[in-house]
């Protein structure tokens, strides 16, 4: 069955209706704070990227949301990310958000993978992790062509 379609607003009230509203206050203010750039491959089945942290210049993390509600966000460590406590974090709802917003991920299959996570828990997969990890750093070096997609605040601002 298709989802209906959802333009940005309609899919943030979605979000916020469906999620603990604190961590949504924490995603909204990420993304009102500051610029992201977000190196992400957004397939049929799922989205991965990598989001920055915002108070670590040094760390970064990768993250999944897939169809079936499978998910995941850690550290280049491979250290899950302490955000999850049985939901998506806020740095896999920041790449969600962000690559709607843009345009690179319909929101309401963006919604249907969020509304897929209720009730699972985070599974790393590592593999998929470490070749995200491994992608980043090339785009960093110039040697693999990644492009960010770039969240604005001011996107933001209004909603």
């Amino acid at each position: 069955m298709t989802e209906p379609a959802l333009d940005l607003p309609d899919f943030l009230r979605t979000l916020a209706a469906q999620l603990d509203p604190a961590r949504m206050a924490k995603v909204m203010k990420m993304l009102r704070a500051e610029k992201f750039q977000l190196y992400a491959a957004v397939t049929d089945e799922h989205v991965t990227g990598v989001v920055k942290s915002q108070t670590d210049a040094g760390l970064v993390y990768a993250c999944r949301l897939g169809d079936g509600g499978a998910y995941f966000c850690c550290t280049q460590n491979l250290v899950h990310c302490g955000g999850l406590r049985g939901a998506p974090c806020k740095h896999v709802l920041v790449l969600t958000i962000g690559l709607a917003q843009s345009g690179r991920l319909a929101p309401e299959r963006a919604h249907a993978w969020i509304a897929a996570t209720r009730g699972v828990r985070p599974v790393l997969d590592r593999e998929a992790a470490t070749a995200t990890f491994v992608r980043f750093k090339g785009a960093e070096a110039g040697e693999v062509d990644w492009r960010p997609t770039e969240t604005i605040p001011e996107d933001f601002y209004a909603l």
